[in-house]
């Protein structure tokens, strides 16, 4: 019986791997069409990024950061936003910490500033990186526990 509850366990954690695999796919394509479907309106300037918190335990990590930016009327612009592992490049995030006001590379929509990507996060290349190895790590779960099953049935 305590076999079957193992197995049980390594579906479910396949199962949500898998899930978290599509969002990450989701994210990824919603940033692709962002960039595609605006080229004519994006503009790219300079702007500074603050960390202003870190939450979370040992391996599931969200920042909460501060983006600021000129946009091409010379207007600031001011965000506060949270990011994760599966989001964006974490280690530029940590090379943040305690450093007060960072500049970053932003890329943003003329038309609307709060569209806007980070060059030096990388979320494109995270997420689609995301996707890829948590549905691998997703399957591989779930082979375990239908292996796991295969053996307690016999």
């Amino acid at each position: 019986m305590g076999i079957f509850i193992v197995a049980i366990f390594l579906l479910l954690i396949g199962y949500l791997s898998i899930k978290i695999a599509k969002i990450s796919g989701e994210r990824a394509n919603e940033i692709k069409k962002s960039l595609e479907n605006n080229k004519e309106n994006l503009l790219e300037t300079k702007g500074t990024l603050e960390l202003i918190k870190i939450e979370g335990g040992k391996n599931s990590r969200s920042f909460d950061v501060r983006i600021e930016f000129k946009n091409q009327n010379g207007e600031i612009f001011s965000y506060d936003k949270t990011y994760t592992s599966f989001e964006s490049r974490v280690s530029f995030l940590w090379k943040c910490e305690n450093k007060g006001e960072v500049a970053v590379t932003v890329i943003y929509n003329k038309k609307n500033p709060r569209e806007y990507y980070i060059k030096e996060l990388k979320e494109l290349e995270v997420s689609e990186n995301s996707k890829i190895g948590l549905t691998i790590i997703g399957g591989l779960y779930i082979l375990a526990g239908l292996c796991t099953i295969y053996v307690g049935i016999k």
